[in-house]
């Protein structure tokens, strides 16, 4: 049904002409349709790499790993994607009473002899009024649809998170052990066995990296290109109406905040990687050995950290990367509004 919709809208904008806004209900899309095809080529991948991942998790559920396993994983998933996805309720039902909202003051303003109903599907759907007629059996079909359109943005980043969560808890587990025997002379099959068993989680994290490459980059270009779109919006929208401003700004924020949370929880893997080469530096001399040496080596070797095929990694790093990239694209849409490029929006009335 996605499909078929996507191919009204490409037809309304061959009608009306592709512009700034109407290309964003077209990447939507695109985008949506895209997740859709990677998690159902990662599910038909997943059994294998459930094998896998069990097989690897065996080693830190067995002592001495098991006495290290604080990180607590179980309670801060379900924070996550609790948090994450009745946010993103939230801004789903805010949206939709936006749009009620906005077809009523259309069908007012503008003087349209149609139902209050009838103007939901006229505002909400202008792609499929111009070839499908209203009729009130189809508002419910349609707002399922919305939901599938609407949930895998949120999603996405909820599974990339959950991903980062569990790889994660591996690797706190695996600095825990090394910094309890902080500045201890060890014998070297305690490196060896510590060294093999990084070398289980960083051949997990490739294997996952490999299969979810294709989301993150889409969830990340998706995500930027929202803020980034909803920015250059946000001039139009000083001053109109409450409704139209909470939904809005919210909506902003929230996509903010979930990149923003995306990112610091993906980034954790990295982060906690840092952590035990900075163990590594504290062995005493009198300790160090061929093991160890090969360990220190294999850690600063290359980055591990889930990425975007390649393109960009999830590390703290990354944010200032955006942050700047928004900060810049400020700064050039400005002098736009400085030379009364964009108006505020007052009137509702539109020609199909």
């Amino acid at each position: 049904m996605n499909i078929c919709e996507f191919g009204a809208v490409l037809n309304y904008v061959g009608q009306v002409a592709i512009n700034f806004h109407n290309s964003s209900t077209l990447s939507l899309y695109v985008v949506c349709l895209l997740e859709h095809f990677f998690f159902w080529r990662l599910a038909v991948q997943w059994p294998s790499i459930m094998r896998t991942w069990h097989s690897v998790e065996q080693l830190f559920l067995r002592v001495p790993y098991r006495f290290y396993g604080e990180y607590r994983m179980k309670r801060r998933i379900y924070i996550v994607c609790s948090v994450v996805m009745l946010s993103a309720l939230a801004e789903h039902c805010l949206l939709l009473t936006n749009s009620f909202h906005l077809s009523n003051m259309e069908r007012t303003q503008c003087k349209i002899n149609v139902t209050y109903l009838e103007s939901i599907y006229r505002w909400e759907r202008p792609h499929l009024y111009i070839i499908l007629p209203y009729h009130m059996w189809m508002l419910p079909f349609l707002e399922w649809i919305n939901e599938t359109i609407a949930y895998p943005r949120s999603f996405t980043d909820c599974f990339i998170m959950c991903i980062g969560i569990g790889l994660a808890a591996r690797f706190h587990q695996l600095y825990r052990r090394i910094a309890a025997v902080h500045r201890k002379v060890m014998p070297a099959v305690f490196w060896t066995e510590v060294r093999e068993h990084y070398l289980a989680l960083k051949r997990l994290v490739r294997l996952l990296d490999a299969a979810i490459a294709p989301l993150v980059l889409l969830a990340f270009g998706n995500n930027m290109s929202f803020i980034c779109f909803q920015l250059f919006n946000s001039f139009k929208n000083i001053g109109v109406d409450f409704m139209v401003m909470l939904a809005f700004w919210y909506s902003l924020v929230f996509a903010v905040m979930r990149t923003l949370l995306t990112i610091f929880v993906a980034s954790s893997i990295n982060d906690i990687e840092r952590k035990i080469v900075t163990a590594l530096r504290d062995v005493p001399s009198r300790a160090w050995s061929i093991e160890v040496q090969r360990f220190s080596e294999q850690l600063g070797h290359d980055m591990t950290a889930l990425s975007g095929s390649g393109f960009f990694y999830l590390t703290r790093s990354l944010v200032l990367a955006m942050g700047t990239t928004i900060i810049t694209y400020e700064l050039m849409i400005s002098d736009v509004i400085n030379q009364g490029g964009i108006r505020q929006k007052t009137q509702y009335c539109r020609e199909f």
